[in-house]
C-alpha cells in the first residue's frame, strides 16, 4: 500500500478543538504520515452569505491552534495562490507521486462533493476520508473511493464561539458583567487556548 498524506481543508473561523480532534483521528486511523491543514484563502461558498474573517487571521489563528500536534503542518497554500479556493487546486499543487491523496471531509460537505469544482478530476485524484461524528453514518458515494473516520462527540461550532464572542462584546452596553463571563468561558471551552487569546488581543469576532 502507498504511503498516505492528507488534506483538510475549510475556513476555519476560528478553529475550535473539534477541528483539532478530526485531523487527529484522520491521522491515526487512517496512518496519515503527513496532514497538511489547508485554510481556505476566499471560501466563496461561505463568504456570499456571512462576512468571513480575514484570511491571515484564520491562518494564524490555525497555526496556533495545531502548532503542538505532532503529524500535522497547517499550509498557507490557498492564501499564496490568493482568489477563491477550489479544493482540486490544492490536492493538485500538494500530491506527490507514489502517494495516496486522503481528502478528509465531514458528512456534510461529503454529501455535496459532486458539486465541487472539478468534481470528477477530483474523484480520479483523491481518496475520501469522511469524518462521522457520532448520529452520522457512513455512506456510500458513487464515483468515489471512500473511508470512514471515526469520531468521538466533540461539543463545539466555529458559528457558536462567534455568536458567544459577539454577544459578549454587546453585554457591557447593558451592564450585564455575569453574561459576559459566561459567554468568554463558553467559547474559551471550545477553541485552544493559544487561539482564544489571538481572539482576544486582536478583538475579533466582537462586531
Amino acid at each position: 500500500m502507498p504511503p498516505r498524506q492528507g488534506i483538510f481543508g475549510g475556513t476555519f473561523d476560528p478553529p475550535h478543538v473539534g477541528h483539532v480532534a478530526a485531523a487527529v483521528s484522520a491521522r491515526d486511523q487512517l496512518g496519515i504520515a503527513t496532514l497538511c491543514v489547508a485554510v481556505a484563502n476566499d471560501p466563496w461558498q461561505k463568504s456570499e452569505r456571512r462576512s468571513v474573517t480575514p484570511a491571515h487571521h484564520r491562518f494564524e489563528m490555525t497555526r496556533l491552534a495545531f502548532e503542538a500536534v505532532d503529524g500535522i503542518e497547517v499550509t498557507d497554500i490557498e492564501l499564496r495562490r490568493g482568489g477563491p479556493t477550489f479544493t482540486i487546486e490544492t490536492v493538485i499543487e500538494l500530491e506527490r507521486p507514489g502517494t495516496e491523496t486522503v481528502l478528509v471531509v465531514g458528512p456534510e460537505a461529503a454529501a455535496g462533493l459532486g458539486a465541487w469544482n472539478r468534481a470528477d478530476e477530483l474523484a480520479c485524484r483523491v481518496t475520501v476520508g469522511i469524518l462521522q461524528p457520532p448520529g452520522h453514518e457512513f455512506g456510500h458515494l458513487d464515483g468515489w473511493k471512500t473511508m470512514p473516520i471515526v469520531m468521538a462527540p466533540v461539543d463545539a461550532s466555529a458559528t457558536r464561539v462567534r455568536e458567544l464572542l459577539a454577544a459578549a462584546a454587546r453585554e457591557p452596553a447593558r451592564g450585564s458583567h455575569d453574561a459576559v463571563a459566561d459567554a468568554m468561558r463558553e467559547a474559551a471551552r471550545m477553541v485552544p487556548d493559544a487561539v482564544m487569546s489571538y481572539i482576544a488581543d486582536r478583538g475579533l469576532y466582537s462586531a
